[in-house]
């Protein structure tokens, strides 16, 4: 599991003083970004293997001014062509959930513009951060 912390920043607040459902999406974001710095060689955006091709969230609790986040991210199923990572947005100290989410990435190639089987090198990857 990884866990990346997340800095609040004034325009991920709303005007009811809590962070935006649309910013949830990008602090998934920075933990995949976490898990390609981790893993991958990324020299070109066109090495990044996969394609995002699915987005589910549940949002159990506002994060408010002051909460000090972080996004929990592991792998929960391995396909043949794709992989669910799921998370949790929580605060940093007690813990508690503010948001479950899962995102479905496709193994493809940029350069050939085809989803591909994951590689056993990928596969192995993926196996390390598997819950």
């Amino acid at each position: 599991m990884i866990i990346t912390k997340i800095q609040l920043r004034f325009n991920d607040m709303d005007p009811m003083r809590r962070v935006n459902n649309a910013s949830y999406s990008a602090y998934l974001e920075l933990a995949r970004l976490d898990f390609c710095n981790r893993y991958l060689k990324i020299n070109h955006l066109e090495d990044i293997p996969f394609v995002l091709a699915r987005v589910e969230m549940d949002l159990i609790r506002s994060v408010l001014p002051g909460d000090e986040i972080a996004v929990k991210i592991w792998v929960s199923r391995i396909g043949n062509t794709s992989w669910d990572f799921d998370y949790e947005v929580i605060h940093e100290k007690t813990n508690s959930v503010y948001v479950k989410a899962k995102t479905i990435q496709v193994y493809f190639d940029y350069h050939s513009g085809k989803k591909l089987s994951i590689p056993e090198s990928f596969r192995s990857i993926l196996e390390k951060e598997k819950l």
